[in-house]
């Protein structure tokens, strides 16, 4: 079925309900599409439905892919047609809206689930009772052949993770969209994704959510993929490589405006004083580091006196064993001087 935005309320709400509802966001990329589409299908979690929010891309392809998997998907797979783009946070909202859940996923068209991506974050939401839940994630390299996707390389995203909290989140993102299953009713509490941000906005959500309720976390083997295309550019591209500057154009934005809350609430005299905390602390650091550099300098411009004055002994004397002795005993001073020169740095 085909549901267009300027349809009545009626046309919105034959979406099927479902316990998980999937909102996937395309544009002009019909091979990463079906490939998604495939990725959802191939849940071994089956209570779901898969709405595709086509974001100005022209209808007759999507439409196609659909057809072709209609048998399978069930009448489980629906799709809206935006007639021009109204931005990636702005298709999540059409698609969440026009849904009827107890979960949401943002699966973006290039990105990828293990099969038990759904059933193992059900089981843990339901389990748990939190409102929240991501998975470890890899990042998958790949890049696009001809009509083929060929994996070229993969790490660990955020490795170093264990769980999921505000005060990491506040630094930068600690999970992608992919990552991440959550109730619909927090939207009922903190609002829906900010439209006004074309990058960054899954980030600044999840800052909220996290400000609000827990975000419980999957850890093991990868069960979300995070696949990038670094030399793509255009709609091939993810736009975390493709709109770097705009990235951190719009991360500085969020963190002034959530700034601003905050200086509206609380004024700005705390935060005057750990400003200029941090500068004498940073020059308190600097001026000891540079006085540290000068005594490593002094040391050793000492091993190279001393290493001068072997030689001169070594041209005047011609017993063997007493320049055996001072070899050793230059060669225990200079590797003194250099690990703790190494040490420094």
């Amino acid at each position: 079925m085909v549901i267009r935005p300027d349809n009545d309320a009626a046309a919105m709400r034959d979406v099927p309900a479902a316990t998980v509802a999937i909102i996937m966001r395309t544009k002009n990329r019909t091979l990463l599409l079906e490939r998604g589409i495939q990725d959802v299908l191939n849940q071994t979690y089956t209570d779901w439905v898969l709405l595709i929010v086509n974001d100005g891309g022209p209808a007759r392809p999507v439409n196609s892919l659909v057809a072709k998997h209609a048998g399978e998907g069930k009448a489980r797979i629906q799709v809206i047609h935006n007639p021009s783009s109204l931005g990636m946070e702005a298709a999540s909202n059409l698609g969440i809206r026009a849904t009827n859940s107890t979960y949401l996923a943002i699966h973006d068209d290039d990105d990828q689930w293990r099969p038990d991506f759904l059933q193992s974050t059900v089981d843990c939401l339901e389990a748990s009772g939190e409102e929240g839940v991501m998975v470890r994630t890899d990042i998958v390299y790949e890049r696009i052949v001809g009509s083929q996707i060929e994996v070229v390389g993969r790490e660990p995203f955020a490795a170093d993770i264990t769980e999921i909290t505000l005060f990491d989140l506040l630094r930068h993102n600690r999970g992608v969209p992919i990552s991440f299953l959550y109730r619909r009713s927090v939207h009922d509490q903190i609002g829906y994704y900010d439209e006004s941000l074309p990058v960054v906005g899954d980030w600044e959500f999840h800052l909220r959510f996290a400000a609000c309720f827990s975000i419980s976390f999957i850890d093991g083997a990868a069960r979300a993929y995070w696949n990038q295309r670094r030399d793509a550019t255009g709609d091939m591209g993810n736009s975390f490589i493709a709109r770097s500057d705009d990235h951190r154009k719009y991360d500085l934005k969020v963190r002034e405006q959530y700034l601003k809350n905050y200086v509206e609430t609380h004024g700005v005299g705390a935060l005057l004083y750990l400003t200029k905390l941090q500068d004498r602390q940073t020059h308190e650091f600097n001026l000891r580091s540079d006085q540290i550099e000068r005594k490593l300098q002094e040391l050793l411009d000492a091993v190279n006196t001393a290493s001068a004055g072997l030689a001169r002994l070594e041209a005047r004397h011609n017993d063997p064993h007493h320049i055996g002795v001072l070899r050793r005993h230059y060669h225990q001073f200079k590797k003194l001087i250099t690990t703790k020169n190494r040490t420094a740095e």
